[in-house]
């Protein structure tokens, strides 16, 4: 007779509590966590209040809405000077950044969000930059769509359902584009008088593990100054892909 591990309730629920605030765009209140996850207001309070404790989430004293903690960027700075894949990635990340002249990054998803965990600047006086550990909306911005566009149709699912439906039916427009086509673009999406080129990157499960970015001003790269980089870009992806 095979015996069931021993799970502790509280830690998976505190873990659910985690999970949620990661997910999810914005501070979230005690209510919206409760009905979120199916738990008592009791029960998430007690949560959230061993939590704050240990530094796992953070509340604005005036507006009492809970955020995930700063000690997650601990946690990801140590993932990220360990990250096993960093070393097959950055040769790739010099390449192109040299190749196209501007700043390459490299994107990871997390819940609803996707956040650069590697990034090259351009050598060049006026640049594009981004910043290591910056967090982004995976639906907005080239990069962010080279993940959602082959993530599983549950996940896109979750995050379509909280969008209007014109932007909804936009943005699954655009999503087969990238499909079909490999990669994704955008144009003052994000900033203004910024442009970006963007590939997918797969784990030998063929699952959707991050992207690679080339982005910079619009007068030196835009969707026509793109063009001769799409099929270098590609092949760099399929590189790591493989290597991974």
């Amino acid at each position: 007779m095979t015996k069931t591990p021993e799970v502790s309730s509280t830690v998976v629920r505190a873990i659910s509590v985690i999970n949620y605030l990661n997910d999810v765009s914005g501070p979230q209140g005690v209510s919206d966590i409760s009905k979120g996850l199916g738990l008592s207001t009791t029960i998430v309070h007690r949560l959230l209040t061993t939590l704050k404790l240990e530094g796992m989430v953070f509340q604005d004293p005036r507006s009492k809405l809970y955020s995930l903690g700063t000690i997650f960027l601990d946690y990801a700075n140590k993932i990220l000077t360990e990250m096993p894949i960093a070393p097959v990635v950055e040769p790739w990340l010099m390449s192109l950044r040299d190749d196209t002249g501007e700043t390459v990054g490299f994107y990871m998803p997390t819940g609803q969000m996707r956040i650069c965990v590697l990034e090259y600047e351009s050598q060049q006086e006026i640049r594009r930059t981004v910043g290591i550990g910056k967090r982004l909306p995976i639906h907005i911005g080239a990069s962010g769509r080279a993940i959602l566009a082959f993530q599983p149709p549950e996940l896109q699912d979750r995050l379509l359902a909280t969008l209007r439906v014109e932007e909804r039916n936009k943005l699954e427009q655009i999503l087969e584009e990238v499909r079909n086509q490999g990669y994704s673009t955008n144009e003052e999406e994000i900033n203004t008088n910024v442009a970006a080129l963007s590939a997918p990157v797969f784990d030998k499960q063929n699952r959707v593990i991050g992207a690679l970015s080339v982005s910079g001003p619009m007068f030196r790269w835009n969707r026509k100054t793109m063009e001769p980089h799409i099929a270098t870009l590609l092949a760099a992806t399929e590189k790591i892909t493989n290597a991974l």
